[in-house]
């Protein structure tokens, strides 16, 4: 059953690196580009390094995201994202995601 957990962290990971790299392209290209960078606390609810650790290497590896710190109690990342219209959506949908399918894949 992890088996697939895993595959599904990797299917989802791989959409996302298509779709950032499209949007990071976009921004290139545009004449007049209109960044709207934040910095978001992600909330983790990790329960060993070893996700945090992939966590942020994926976050790292998508186009237009940063992963800039975990705090001491290992509950929270702060992440830079380069496009943010909404900062709350923006959030949900890493926590939805990335982070959802890493605890899955990996607890």
């Amino acid at each position: 059953m992890k088996i697939w957990r895993i595959l599904r962290l990797i299917g989802r990971f791989l959409t996302l690196l298509i779709l950032s790299n499209i949007t990071v392209i976009r921004h290139v290209l545009s004449i007049k580009p209109k960044f709207r960078p934040a910095v978001l606390a992600i909330d983790l609810e990790a329960k060993s390094d070893w996700e945090i650790a992939v966590l942020a290497n994926l976050i790292c590896l998508t186009p237009g995201t940063l992963a800039l710190d975990v705090s001491s109690d290992k509950r929270t990342m702060y992440i830079h994202v380069l496009e943010a219209n909404d900062p709350e959506e923006a959030k949900r949908s890493l926590e939805g995601d990335l982070v959802r399918l890493v605890r899955e894949a990996f607890s």
